[in-house]
């Protein structure tokens, strides 16, 4: 029988078992994740540089599947307690928005090839601002690391730079889905 993986169970993985979680897994169905906020928490040390802890929300726009990024109050829990949203003004603070697709429905890129099995998170669209535009440099791909499962995802994060400069950022972690309540502008 597989192992069933939890938020915390995962968190304590080494890369190995990360990455082969990755190239044995099975991605979500996007349309299922639409509507909903994820939990997400950084697994790699680098992943400070960026807050450890964050927000992922979903959501579809004029027939196409989108998501963002929420800043939460980095708390120095790890993967445990609390992911309290940093607001600007009134709602939650919003940024780094990207598309949802799956791998191989992308445009060839070489750092695709072992993944044309999972989801994508692509952040080189149109909606960034000018101040923002180093969000369109990453790229996410997705596993759910408990098949069926879209309570948990596993996600893998580069910087492209082209074909040939892609750096491995880290891997991060997406749990706790929660309804959205605020739909990005």
């Amino acid at each position: 029988m597989a192992q069933k993986w939890t938020f915390e169970t995962l968190a304590q993985c080494d890369k190995a078992t990360l990455e082969n979680i990755l190239l044995t897994g099975t991605p979500p169905d996007i349309e299922k994740l639409n509507g909903f906020i994820y939990c997400g928490w950084n697994h790699e040390p680098i992943g400070k540089i960026s807050g450890e802890k964050f927000k992922k929300g979903f959501y579809k726009r004029n027939g196409a599947n989108y998501g963002y990024n929420e800043t939460v109050i980095q708390d120095h829990q790890k993967y445990l307690g609390q992911w309290e949203v940093g607001l600007h003004r009134v709602r939650p603070n919003q940024l780094g928005y990207f598309r949802t697709s799956y791998v191989k429905d992308e445009p060839y890129h070489k750092l695709y090839q072992p993944y044309l099995h999972l989801a994508h998170f692509n952040y080189d669209i149109p909606l960034h601002k000018f101040t923002l535009s180093f969000f369109k440099v990453i790229r996410d791909f997705v596993v759910l690391p408990n098949e069926g499962d879209h309570s948990l995802m596993l996600c893998k994060a580069y910087l492209t730079f082209g074909e040939n400069l892609n750096l491995f950022y880290c891997y991060f972690l997406l749990g706790h889905p929660k309804e959205i309540q605020y739909l990005p502008w």
